[in-house]
């Protein structure tokens, strides 16, 4: 009887919930006794007030990807991908198994909050899922694109032990940045020694030896206690979301000190628009131009699509016994001769405001034509569409179908088509007049 009792409370202790924190402290311990006294001996110097803790930026965001995480949220990132050059990368490899667990990324955005990544490498999607596609796709632009990675050590080496999970659909391309050998190439120095002594800032590492592949995000629900009830459950609960806490902690400060240290030795250059063009000078005989604080650019079309209006309705018997009648083309007037030379090096996604000037509040020349007894009166058309070309004295008209007559002094309006609808009158204008024959104009038609 008593022997059995022995035997049940030795099989309880046996399967006694250890939580995983007080774990790695005792992996710790049995692993890595020095490191675990230098810890403490940091941690005595933050208690003193000698050093302060970690310092992140302000503003950050991290996201999580495995197999539970919304394809959306991948597109994005892929999106903010495209745009980002520098990145900051650190892995960690599970204790117990030896095997890689997560994949650190950085986004290094200049004046703009960062976005880390932690991708749980043990928890992926299929590899045959669209969600694993869009992965794939990702670390291929941040991995495979000429982008600067910078890492404690060699970043090609970290990534060669991601090979197997085939997050990359080519073969690894970066700018490799090494911040470890930068520091100092003849002796290899930890990352936590060389922030304490370049910020005075203590860097916790207290959980290197952690189980990595635990399961980091809650939304896995690793953390979740199976077949526990009763007081047990909401303290397992408490311990699981703590330890995955630190590990989160613990896994974005140490890319935001490669980040930090990276800045501080000048490592990071982003590639910056030039704040000011460069025009040519200008002769006195363009006086006519005027740089204003804010530019401006008058761009002519290739050619301009003109919309003629005839303005009353005739039958064709009535408009051949007109003696002389005239067709008024109204057209704006160009000016050429000023050229507003622009850098073509300077980058394509400067903003230039350009301002359209209305055909009505310039001078404007009238061609009149004049009827002969050749007047083909059947191919005077209601609307027509003359393309104007930026030569002078050169005038095209192409045919269309609607053909109507036009009234005893038929005036043509050019202005804008998108004028058109709500044209009532043309205001005052200078015109010119020169003569042309309606055969004329036939001829000239494409």
């Amino acid at each position: 009887m008593n022997f059995s009792r022995k035997s049940l409370c030795s099989t309880q202790a046996q399967h006694r919930y250890v939580p995983p924190y007080e774990r790695l402290l005792r992996r710790n311990q049995a692993w890595k006794p020095k490191k675990v006294k230098f810890e403490a001996e940091l941690q005595a110097e933050y208690r003193q007030g000698t050093l302060t803790s970690f310092q992140q930026p302000q503003n950050y965001r991290c996201y999580y990807i495995h197999e539970r995480t919304d394809i959306l949220l991948i597109d994005e990132l892929i999106d903010q991908a495209k745009i980002t050059k520098h990145y900051s990368m650190d892995t960690e490899d599970d204790a117990l198994t030896h095997k890689p667990a997560t994949l650190q990324v950085e986004y290094i955005k200049q004046n703009l909050s960062s976005i880390i990544i932690i991708i749980e490498v043990q928890y992926l999607p299929s590899s045959a899922s669209p969600l694993f596609k869009k992965i794939q796709q990702l670390c291929s632009i941040i991995f495979t694109s000429q982008n600067y990675i910078y890492s404690w050590g060699s970043a090609l080496q970290e990534l060669s032990k991601f090979q197997p999970f085939q997050l990359f659909n080519t073969n690894i391309a970066i700018i490799e940045k090494d911040i470890q050998y930068s520091y100092d190439p003849h002796e290899k120095q930890s990352l936590q020694m060389t922030i304490r002594y370049e910020f005075q800032e203590y860097l916790n590492k207290i959980a290197t030896l952690a189980e990595w592949a635990c399961g980091l995000d809650l939304m896995l629900g690793t953390y979740l206690p199976l077949d526990v009830v009763g007081r047990e459950r909401p303290y397992r609960l408490h311990e699981e979301k703590k330890h995955r806490s630190i590990l989160q902690e613990y896994a974005i400060n140490d890319v935001f000190a490669v980040t930090k240290l990276a800045y501080k030795m000048n490592l990071i250059k982003f590639t910056t628009l030039p704040s000011t063009i460069q025009y040519e000078e200008i002769s006195d005989d363009e006086d006519e131009l005027q740089m204003q604080s804010e530019l401006s650019i008058n761009i002519e079309p290739q050619y301009e699509e003109l919309i003629v209006h005839v303005t009353d309705e005739l039958e064709e018997n009535e408009l051949l016994e007109q003696p002389n009648q005239q067709i008024s083309i109204i057209n704006s007037i160009k000016n050429f001769h000023n050229i507003l030379e622009i850098d073509e090096n300077y980058p394509a996604n400067e903003h230039f405001e350009l301002h359209y000037h209305n055909a009505s509040s310039v001078p404007q020349n009238t061609l009149n034509i004049e009827r002969n007894n050749d007047m083909d009166l059947q191919s005077l058309p209601k609307i027509m569409k003359l393309h104007y070309s930026h030569e002078p004295d050169h005038l095209s008209m192409p045919q269309h179908q609607t053909q109507q007559l036009s009234s005893r002094t038929v005036t043509v309006h050019v202005i804008d088509e998108s004028q058109v609808s709500n044209l009532n009158h043309l205001g005052p204008t200078t015109e010119t007049t020169s003569t042309l024959t309606l055969k004329q104009i036939r001829n000239q038609k494409i």
